[in-house]
């Protein structure tokens, strides 16, 4: 559905990745800081990944792996 590099940058977008079980990576000021993986969840604060790990949408960018 995106393709590599592609940010997802509204709640729909991240809800058709956690849909589609896409892996995503973890950005913070243009550097890639976790090579995440899937999406578990979201709410309107944070993103959680199926690691248990937790970003805060605010601080930082999600990308299709």
């Amino acid at each position: 559905m995106f393709k590599s590099g592609y940010v997802l940058d509204t709640p729909e977008k991240i809800a058709a990745a956690i849909h589609n079980q896409t892996p995503v990576d973890v950005w913070h000021l243009g550097e890639i800081v976790d090579y995440g993986g899937k999406l578990l969840s979201q709410s309107d604060a944070a993103v959680k990944f199926q690691d248990g790990s937790y970003y805060l949408k605010e601080n930082h960018e999600f990308r299709i792996r």
